[in-house]
């Protein structure tokens, strides 16, 4: 992290331009933000960090999962010659351990870790290997399971949200079948389909008249309230 934060002092003695003091507070700010979400990000597993990412439905966010654990079981699965693998899947709330999965000849354990069990910079979603009789992080497999997550959850992301648009239609009545948590289902009662959405864009202004058995007409891009 740079350091001309620390120096303003001395660079306005220098008599340096306010510019670029102003730009050296301004790198070293990004900087901190840069360091403070990396470190909040290492006790959130890959779902969660895509989630904060991204408006996803509960069908989307199972989706995801699905994938994430389909991914790491393959590569277990594909590396058995290698031994055991561990995948640090998520930390335990309001504990110093964290829940680890651990496949050996095909199979899963979920097993509990305290953090000073782990190698040193050891985070959830790490992929851990055992060399020596330690355990040591495997950044190259760690950067296969995150870069293959991260794809297809774009993939479920645009056709979610794709599915959303087409959904909606200029005109066309939407009933409210559930309200949970802020999420928003939705049914066609205009054209009367097999099926519902949950409409993650549903505007925040109107939730508080989205609740079960109330009604929508979708007009010029938005909903409106009528019932």
């Amino acid at each position: 992290m740079s350091l001309d934060f620390f120096n303003m002092k001395e660079s306005l003695e220098k008599n340096e331009t306010l510019s670029k003091v102003v730009e050296g507070v301004t790198e070293f700010i990004e900087e901190l933000s840069e360091a403070l979400q990396n470190k909040n990000n290492n006790d959130k597993d890959i779902v969660t960090q895509i989630s904060s990412d991204n408006k996803l439905s509960i069908a989307s966010e199972n989706e995801i999962i699905k994938v994430r654990n389909e991914i790491v079981s393959e590569l277990a699965s594909n590396t058995k010659e290698e031994g055991t693998l561990y995948f640090i899947l998520n930390k335990i709330k309001g504990e110093n351990s964290y829940r680890v999965w651990e496949f050996n000849n095909g199979n899963r354990t979920q097993i509990e870790m305290e953090k000073n069990e782990l190698p040193e910079n050891a985070s959830v979603n790490s992929v851990l290997r055992e060399e020596n009789g330690n355990l040591v992080i495997s950044k190259e497999e760690t950067d296969i399971i995150l870069n293959k997550v991260r794809r297809e959850a774009d993939k479920i992301i645009e056709e979610q949200n794709k599915k959303i648009e087409d959904y909606k239609k200029e005109g066309h009545t939407y009933l409210v079948t559930e309200d949970i948590n802020g999420r928003v289902f939705l049914w066609d009662t205009t054209e009367k389909p097999k099926f519902e959405i949950e409409d993650v864009n549903f505007p925040e202004e109107l939730k508080n008249k989205a609740k079960e058995g109330n009604s929508f007409i979708y007009k010029n891009g938005t909903y409106e309230h009528i019932s």
